[in-house]
């Protein structure tokens, strides 16, 4: 007789008090097979779909073990819990009639699966529990997919749905509320979608779902709330590409931070749009300051002098005087500068006030120089010194005398300090 057969018999004896059972234990131990004998009855107790029968061998196996010293306990424990499993899914009302080696070979991931298929949710998280499954594998999982058929119900109302749902998975760690929020907008319920989504933590999820849904406002205001740029960006290219001009630029107009971000964006890439956007906004001063930053871009100085033309009449309309009269003055010193390359070859047009007079006193031309100081208005202490420095350097001392005795000079006659420059 097998030793796990002696066992199950000397345990039959010891509940019966009968001294048959120390024989057979005697005979096992004889042996050397009380071990042995344990291992077969916990693996026989797993074979058993009776469970009955299956009790019957697990106490026999705890009896034997009360007379080893070192048995190891994980096999016994290991096989008790299995068996809690299989008796639960193999009860008619399920209906799963596993054997312990399919259940070994399919893993318990497959056995929830299948449980959740069968939409046996309240089974499903027991056994998670139960098994002590990793949260995000387990009862998470299971959640997830009862919300998604949950969401799908048509019976109860959106309200009552997104409240069952929000209590349900409220301490439930790695669900993510958009993908259930999906669900419910393939079904056709988009009201409940969007309130689902109310419960969703990351914008970047939020996000692209509302814009599925066409609730582009909704989608907007949620990207600046999360502070994310990158979002923002996203959303805008979204609507630009969605929607015509007109209705583009007006719902920009009513999120600050995004029409922000989308002027920073048309600065570096779409230049005629930022224009569009100052003109619709009445920004006359953006407007001119546009015009004036064309103008450096263009080649031909007539057309340079337009765009500052047109900066100075949206100046003006803005009531930004000292601004306008700075961009006149532009346009005079570019018209002068042209006239004296045409007069006297000199390469001058883009240059400051500052380098223009500087260039002229090198080549001598004097007369031009005081022209540019009365009407540019330079202050005589700049002007003089503009003035010795440059003859200084070109070490035209007789004009330099000349210059000094022309009036009291406003900076004094440190003439060491200049000649030592």
């Amino acid at each position: 007789m097998a030793p796990g057969a002696l066992l199950l018999e000397a345990h039959k004896e010891y509940e019966k008090e009968s001294q048959k059972a120390d024989e057979y234990l005697r005979e096992i131990k004889e042996q050397s097979l009380l071990s042995e004998a344990v291992r077969q009855c916990v693996e026989a107790a797993g074979h058993e779909h009776e469970p009955e029968t299956q009790k019957t061998l697990l106490r026999a196996a705890s009896f034997g073990k009360c007379f080893l010293s070192n048995f190891p306990p994980e096999q016994f424990v290991s096989m008790c819990r299995d068996l809690r499993v299989l008796n639960a899914v193999r009860d008619y009302t399920v209906g799963i009639p596993l054997s312990l080696t399919q259940f070994k070979q399919m893993t318990i991931q497959v056995l929830i699966d299948r449980l959740v298929y069968r939409k046996l949710y309240p089974l499903a998280i027991e056994v998670c529990c139960y098994l002590k499954t990793p949260e995000y594998q387990g009862v998470s999982r299971v959640l997830k997919h009862w919300a998604c058929y949950k969401v799908q119900q048509k019976e109860e109302s959106d309200e009552v749905i997104a409240k069952a749902v929000s209590v349900k998975l409220a301490d439930a760690a790695g669900i993510s509320y958009s993908e259930i929020a999906t669900k419910a907008y393939e079904s056709g319920r988009t009201e409940l979608a969007i309130k689902l989504l109310e419960f969703e933590p990351r914008s970047g999820e939020q996000v692209p779902l509302l814009l599925k849904m066409k609730k582009s406002p909704l989608a907007l205001s949620k990207a600046i709330e999360s502070g994310d740029t990158d979002l923002v960006y996203t959303v805008v290219m979204y609507l630009k590409n969605e929607l015509n001009r007109g209705d583009f630029f007006m719902m920009l107009r009513n999120q600050p931070v995004a029409l922000s971000l989308y002027k920073q964006f048309c600065k570096h890439q779409e230049q005629d749009t930022l224009k569009d956007l100052f003109n619709q906004d009445d920004d006359h001063e953006e407007l001119g300051n546009f015009y004036v930053k064309a103008s450096y871009k263009e080649q031909r100085l007539e057309a340079r002098i337009a765009h500052l033309q047109s900066a100075v009449d949206e100046y003006y309309k803005a009531k930004k005087e000292f601004s306008a009269k700075t961009t006149e003055d532009e346009m005079r010193l570019l018209r002068f500068q042209r006239k004296l390359e045409e007069e006297k070859g000199e390469q001058l047009v883009g240059f400051s006030l500052h380098d223009t007079m500087t260039t002229l006193l090198s080549v001598g031309l004097h007369k031009h120089v005081e022209q540019l100081y009365k009407d540019f208005r330079v202050p005589d202490k700049r002007f003089w010194w503009l003035r010795l420095k440059a003859l200084a350097e070109k070490e035209d001392w007789e004009e330099l005398e000349k210059f000094s005795k022309s009036k009291k000079s406003p900076i004094g006659y440190l003439v060491t300090d200049v000649l030592m420059i």
